[in-house]
């Protein structure tokens, strides 16, 4: 019955009666689709992660213009979360895939035993346990039937979980995007201030939307005529935030919401929501500690330390111990043990150096009467130049003054940076020790990134 105050919703018209029958029948044969979505979708959901962490290293070689929180750790979280989201899409496709397999056993074996249990003729039972069991388990056809329902549950909720952790990755991007679009249109003397006024402003904004909208849906303004529509439309302004994925998460979480009791729901949502934000914290540390290298932290051995960079010998620094797509932080040699006269040097270039360059050095401005080939060649001189003077490389305490630079771009994975070859006469036999700094702000030098090797020179 409806209340004085209440108007009754008219329902939706229903579809065509055709159309009813077709989604019945492909309804009724859905498992078919499922086992098979399931059967590639566990495929490919293990196949993205390494997809994400290739994009998130091309990000932080070729995109990434700062190393503060924004440019470095929120796009870290936003991968670990999509990686997350990743592998929560896996085990729901896996435990669709085994329930589903289970439910095909369960209906071949009704087919070939129509009457399913017969509890009754269960021998080795008492009269007793026999009507608990019958009492508690029910006919084989209704488990089917249950098991089958859940089978469809599962998808829609791995869905709906994962259009969630989309949600906060929307937030991650937007953030991000607003600070990349300022280091664009904003000159470098107004970055700090703008930057600081543009993230208070849409932190305040941000804050008072969700006040706002807290207060105005609780049940006595939401089921006020004045203030129903703002509400509304406030609601519909989460789908910013989704991706382009709010509509179809509202047709999961709506029809969950209109069809489970209240209680029931309410308890589904913490377990699943709880869940998700576990696996997003997990995730999201094991990608902020692979990003800042501090994968001792969790090494229980007491005496072992590698945040020293005097005493670590990094694999990465090394081409004889990378793998060959594998891109290099900062700089390499040939090998961890030199036997060649000669150190081969690759210090990388990544997109992160670009805003300290410019700072530093000005492009002087080059005569019209200039040809372009002219133009280019005087431009690259000075860039390595630049570079030099910005870079200074050292084996032990000796400083190469002029180390010949080249631009190069490597043929194992493509990553571009600085080439040039070290002579090693004079140097002593045993354990040495290259170092690369770079000036800070008052032109001292400070360390950048430092190798240890080892030179057996060949007999």
């Amino acid at each position: 019955m409806t209340l004085p105050d209440e108007t009754p919703i008219e329902p939706q018209p229903s579809a065509e009666p055709e159309i009813q029958d077709k989604l019945r029948e492909l309804t009724a044969q859905s498992w078919n689709l499922e086992l098979i979505v399931s059967g590639a979708a566990m495929f490919a959901t293990l196949s993205l992660p390494d997809l994400l962490e290739s994009a998130l290293t091309y990000y932080r070689y070729n995109l990434m213009t700062d190393a503060d929180l924004i440019h470095e750790m929120m796009p870290a979280e936003m991968f670990g979360i999509m990686k997350g989201a990743c592998y929560v899409l896996f085990g729901a496709f896996l435990a669709n895939f085994v329930m589903r397999a289970f439910w095909i056993g369960l209906v071949g074996l009704l087919a070939v035993y129509p009457d399913g249990i017969r509890y009754d003729r269960i021998y080795k039972l008492s009269r007793y346990a026999q009507q608990r069991l019958a009492g508690e388990m029910g006919t084989l056809s209704d488990y089917i039937i249950r098991l089958d329902k859940r089978c469809n549950v599962v998808f829609a909720l791995a869905f709906s979980l994962v259009f969630f952790l989309f949600g906060i990755t929307g937030f991650y991007a937007i953030f991000v995007l607003v600070e990349a679009s300022l280091q664009l249109l904003v000159p470098d003397h107004l970055y700090e201030t703008v930057r600081t006024v543009v993230g208070w402003s849409l932190a305040t904004l941000v804050s008072v939307f969700i006040i706002v909208y807290t207060i105005l849906n609780l049940p006595r303004f939401r089921n006020d005529d004045r203030f129903a529509p703002i509400v509304f439309r406030m609601s519909e302004g989460f789908s910013i935030v989704f991706l382009g994925l709010y509509r179809p998460a509202q047709y999961i979480s709506l029809t969950f919401t209109s069809q489970i009791p209240q209680n029931i729901l309410q308890k589904r949502y913490v377990w699943i929501i709880g869940l998700g934000l576990l696996i997003e914290i997990v995730f999201m540390t094991g990608q902020l500690v692979q990003v800042r290298n501090a994968t001792d932290v969790f090494d229980s051995r007491s005496f072992m330390s590698t945040r020293d960079p005097n005493r670590l010998v990094d694999a990465n620094a090394f081409d004889n111990l990378r793998t060959a797509d594998q891109l290099i932080d900062q700089a390499s040699i040939q090998s961890d043990v030199i036997r060649e006269p000669y150190i081969r040097l690759f210090v990388s270039y990544p997109k992160l150096l670009d805003s300290e360059l410019t700072k530093r050095f000005k492009e002087p401005q080059w005569p019209a009467s200039l040809s372009k080939k002219e133009k280019r060649e005087k431009r690259a001189a000075w860039y390595l130049k630049s570079l030099e003077s910005y870079f200074g490389v050292y084996v032990n305490d000796s400083l190469y003054r002029a180390p010949g630079f080249l631009f190069t771009q490597r043929a194992d994975n493509g990553q571009r940076g600085l080439t040039t070859v070290l002579m090693t006469s004079g140097l002593k036999a045993g354990r040495n020790l290259l170092r690369i700094t770079v000036p800070d702000s008052v032109n001292k030098s400070q360390p950048y990134y430092q190798i240890p090797f080892w030179y057996i020179p060949e007999n």
